[in-house]
């Protein structure tokens, strides 16, 4: 039996989603991110893998002391399968189905983000899983949806980004689209994933029925641009990219400043933020040139006044500008690093982003904590498997198999 070091007894530490069994197929962003919210809330999580099925984000070398060859030690799996159960089956081996038949009857959720139809040609989609377990729960995510002419298209977070609409408005007016250097539409999925999944749990506890939950990347990506559909079909003007810029706030930006690639955001959205801010950076006299002195004007003449805002934060630590401007009423922000978040940020400090966890490869670790914090019932973070390091601990603890079945089974190599 493999060790089970990332087991703990949480019968004293009662949790939001305490009782709520989850079958997870999820092997990249999508899938992951949504049953490791789940489980770091308390849901029991059993993230089904196989050797030739494995999670993809165990194949990501994002450090240097990630080997190839080694499935255990990449950090991005290791962040996205907090406080799961590792199970590895074959789910062509002929005798799969007599495992997955329990692990279906076990579960209330199964949580999946395969090409849509894949599940079924295995031959356990949604219908095959009611007919074991009529209560049950899938939670579906994918590029384009489970329906529609796109379903069935191979997708990811750039090319949902760039048919969702919104990867046309992202960079600036002459220049190319830009989209952001991690997979925004996937990140956020999950979290309406797990509301979803949450609703679902409430409607069968009401009425007994499980339902089959459908998202798509695209619909929530393009949720995001909403302002400009309804431009577009109200007005009918097509907006499109704009750098930093918005239509309602000038100045809009990041601006730079004093040091080597040092960055504040500025917002200045009515009058009243707009007279602070000129108080904040000395009244200088352009500021009271008739060209800024509405926001109307200020658009219009925006150019020369980013020019001028400039000059000024230049001569200013990003912080600086930050603190006076924040003081006087203006949103201001310094673009943070990776390496100002977890080493210098009090703020993530205070509000405890990093837990750490020891991990039987890479040590110990922080690991970002759930971003909703429920005050009564808070996340208990656990450090994610090895692969199939829970396979035994699940089959007879979680599915009452014997130890001769289990046995038979894992000679006949199923858990592969």
């Amino acid at each position: 039996m493999s060790s089970n070091s990332s087991i703990v007894d949480r019968s004293s530490h009662s949790q939001a989603l305490d009782g709520v069994k989850v079958l997870d197929f999820g092997w990249a962003l999508v899938g992951s991110l949504t049953s490791k919210y789940l489980a770091d809330y308390g849901a029991e999580v059993v993230k089904i893998e196989s050797s030739t099925r494995i999670d993809l984000s165990r194949l990501v070398r994002n450090v240097s002391t990630a080997q190839a060859n080694n499935l255990d030690d990449k950090p991005w799996f290791v962040h996205l399968n907090t406080s799961k159960f590792g199970f590895t089956f074959n789910l062509k081996h002929p005798r799969a189905r007599e495992v997955m038949d329990r692990l279906i009857r076990w579960a209330d959720v199964i949580n999946e983000n395969f090409t849509p139809g894949t599940l079924a040609k295995l031959g356990y989609g949604y219908d095959y899983a009611c007919k074991l377990s009529p209560g049950i729960i899938m939670v579906s995510g994918s590029a384009y949806g489970q329906t529609g002419p796109l379903a069935h298209e191979w997708g990811i977070d750039g090319t949902g980004a760039a048919w969702s609409g919104y990867l046309d408005l992202t960079g600036w007016a002459d220049r190319d689209p830009v989209g952001p250097q991690m997979p925004y539409g996937d990140a956020v999925v999950p979290y309406l994933n797990i509301l979803a999944v949450v609703a679902a749990l409430d409607y069968r506890r009401r009425t007994g029925k499980g339902q089959h939950i459908d998202t798509a990347m695209t619909d929530v990506a393009t949720h995001q641009i909403t302002p400009f559909l309804l431009d577009w079909q109200v007005n009918g003007h097509l907006q499109t990219r704009a750098g930093n810029r918005i239509a309602h706030a000038s100045p809009h930006g990041v601006f730079p400043c004093q040091g080597e690639d040092q960055w504040c955001a500025i917002a200045v959205f009515n009058h009243e933020e707009w007279n602070a801010f000129c108080r904040v950076i000395g009244n200088p006299d352009w500021t009271s040139e008739a060209r800024f002195s509405t926001l109307a004007l200020r658009k219009e003449n925006e150019d020369v006044l980013e020019g001028l805002v400039a000059e000024w934060t230049r001569q200013q630590t990003a912080e600086t500008v930050m603190n006076l401007m924040q003081r006087a009423g203006v949103p201001a922000g310094v673009v943070q690093t990776a390496q100002d978040l977890i080493e210098r940020d009090p703020q993530m400090r205070a509000r405890e982003f990093l837990t750490p966890l020891e991990h039987p490869v890479l040590r110990t670790m922080g690991h970002p904590t759930p971003p909703f914090k429920l005050m009564e019932t808070p996340a208990q973070v656990r450090t994610a498997p090895r692969l199939g390091e829970h396979v035994e601990y699940v089959c007879k603890h979680m599915l009452g198999m014997s130890d001769a079945e289990y046995a038979e089974l894992a000679q006949a190599d199923v858990f592969k």
